[in-house]
């Protein structure tokens, strides 16, 4: 594998060189001392304590990215604004006016790429082949190097060509106009109406107006640009993660794990008048809202609780990520491993009585009613009402795998929404994380193009088998290798909650999903919940949430990110 070279041109590292061999996840710069090419904190002022990382995307293939820098970071002398592949010879130049280095690859790469600054088409060398033509050599073809996923590249090499092209047609257009307000002048002036020092006032002054609507609508278009799938997917598919959790509901006081309650059907004597060997599982009917839930138990052999696969996206750099509520925290969810046939109990502070077996066509109602209910949200414990916070969830495990690897990292809770589906999650890795870009503020219409991924469990899986020379370690155990999937459709509705208020009355409009997308990306399902999707500029503007089905049609829901960037505290109104 080749061994990265970091030869430093200018700054307090001038002539210096440093070295980094693959395999590695990141090399970070700055003026952190965790940076692995720290820059000195005092004298190197104009770099950003994380300035940038430059990561592998295979043996001879890497991207930089610029880590929100204060002053910038310039490849070639030109300023990145997204993350873009780096090629041996590349002169990277952290801030304006700040320190340079020379990226450099050992062995070098086969074919010498020679390019223009700012330019990221490959151009192949030709002087070697020249000389062996001259002296009548026999010339073995090269085998090409191996193409690498372009990535982001390829959109700026777009926004490169379509910009040269406009700017061109401005500045026939300001040369156009320049001409004619010289013209203009140039005619008072010969008529003794103006003076010299006036036309070159009322030139300077319309041509300043000329450029700034000329950067202007440039800036409108590469801002308009868009990316394809395959183009979001090499950007950000490093930053969706598989998370797999399991939980359960535990009572405060004790610590022990909640259980669903069986016993056998008591008359009023409370004598059983069926097996008791063959016990049903008991549930409750609370009168004051009418609704139904399971009985609730210490000494149950049915635990509450439940295990799952989710997915997630990196939204910053020190390991935060966003998710859904009910994949973080499966105990803030309707819980559906309820079993019927059972029988019902009418309980109150005086105990429980009444007990009723569910005939066949109660079935359905009943299974209504328990669909709604939600563990942490439950009313009753031991046939007693709960007062204060007795229940509550915890999880067993909540992990993380990164793409393309089979390590799981432990994460933790940080916060979930309170009125959307939405979780925020922590991870600690020592390396700084790719993180995707989100957009709260366009606004999103019904027939947009969106890009989904997150990891369906009907879609297959790649394993690998664990033979660790550790003795402490599991042989032969057999671990997922996420992969995520890619799924491409439209925004089908915009659903809202809002209300209309005007002098003599309050319209209130209630979505039944609350604030979503209905999507029409139906080619995933379970897994994938809690992924990120994107818009055509490849900007997250949403977060997977559910589907729902009826009569062989699938239809799919996302949360608005503005729910994610309100529990990650960033002021963003929601609307």
């Amino acid at each position: 594998m080749p061994k990265i070279i970091i030869k430093h041109l200018t700054g307090t590292k001038a002539n210096q060189l440093e070295s980094f061999e693959l395999p590695f996840d990141a090399i970070t710069f700055g003026r952190n001392t965790n940076c692995q090419v720290n820059y000195d904190p005092e004298k190197e002022d104009l770099v950003s304590r994380n300035h940038l990382k430059i990561t592998p995307q295979g043996e001879d293939a890497f991207l930089l990215t610029d880590l929100n820098s204060s002053n910038g970071t310039f490849v070639n002398d030109k300023q990145v604004t997204e993350p873009v592949t780096l090629n041996a010879g590349d002169t990277v130049q952290l801030g304006k006016g700040g320190p340079k280095f020379i990226f450099e690859l050992d062995p070098p790469p086969a074919a010498k790429k020679t390019r223009e600054a700012g330019s990221f088409s490959d151009s192949k060398s030709t002087r070697e082949n020249e000389r062996q033509a001259q002296s009548g050599e026999t010339r073995t073809k090269t085998a090409e190097p191996k193409k690498q996923g372009i990535g982001h590249e390829t959109l700026e090499r777009r926004i490169h060509e379509t910009e040269t092209t406009t700017r061109r047609k401005m500045i026939n257009i300001s040369a156009g106009i320049f001409t004619v307000i010289a013209l203009v002048v140039g005619y008072f002036v010969y008529q003794g109406q103006v003076d010299k020092q006036e036309m070159l006032n009322t030139v300077g002054s319309s041509l300043t107006a000329v450029k700034s609507d000329q950067d202007k609508q440039l800036a409108e278009m590469k801002a308009s640009a868009s990316m394809s799938a395959a183009d979001i997917s090499r950007l950000y598919g490093s930053s969706t993660v598989l998370i797999e959790t399991s939980w359960k509901l535990i009572h405060v006081q004790t610590g022990k794990q909640i259980g669903h309650k069986k016993d056998c059907h008591r008359n009023s004597k409370n004598a059983c008048i069926t097996d008791p060997k063959e016990p049903l599982p008991v549930y409750i009917y609370i009168a004051d809202n009418d609704s139904i839930e399971p009985f609730l138990d210490l000494e149950s052999d049915t635990p509450i609780g439940g295990s799952s696969i989710g997915s997630g996206f990196v939204v910053q750099e020190n390991g935060f990520i966003l998710t859904n509520r009910h994949v973080a925290t499966g105990w803030h969810t309707s819980y559906t491993k309820l079993p019927l046939p059972g029988i019902i109990r009418r309980c109150a502070d005086n105990g429980c009585k009444d007990d009723k077996q569910l005939a066949d066509k109660e079935h359905t109602l009943v299974k209504k009613s328990l669909s709604k209910w939600v563990p942490i949200d439950s009313k009753m414990l031991g046939g007693k009402l709960l007062q204060g916070k007795n229940a509550e969830g915890r999880n067993d495990y909540l992990d993380i795998t990164f793409p393309r690897t089979n390590l799981r990292v432990p994460a933790r809770l940080a916060r979930i929404s309170d009125t959307a589906d939405v979780a925020l999650i922590k991870v600690d890795v020592p390396q700084a994380l790719h993180f995707v870009q989100m957009d709260a503020t366009t606004p999103v219409s019904a027939g947009e193009q969106i890009t989904v991924m997150g990891y369906p469990e009907i879609s297959p899986n790649l394993f690998v088998k664990v033979d660790s020379q550790d003795p402490f370690n599991r042989k032969g155990e057999v671990r997922i290798i996420p992969e995520p999937t890619i799924t491409t459709g439209n925004i089908g509705k915009v659903l809202n909650s809002s209300a209309n208020i005007t002098s003599d009355s309050i319209s209130v409009y209630i979505s039944e999903m609350g604030d979503a997308y209905q999507l029409t990306v139906n080619a995933t399902g379970a897994g994938n919940s809690g992924g990120p999707v994107f818009n055509d500029k490849g900007r997250v503007i949403g977060i997977f949430t559910s589907m729902k089905q009826e009569q062989g049609t699938i239809i799919t829901f996302a949360v608005p990110i503005a729910h994610g960037l309100d529990i990650m505290g960033i002021q963003k109104a929601i609307e």
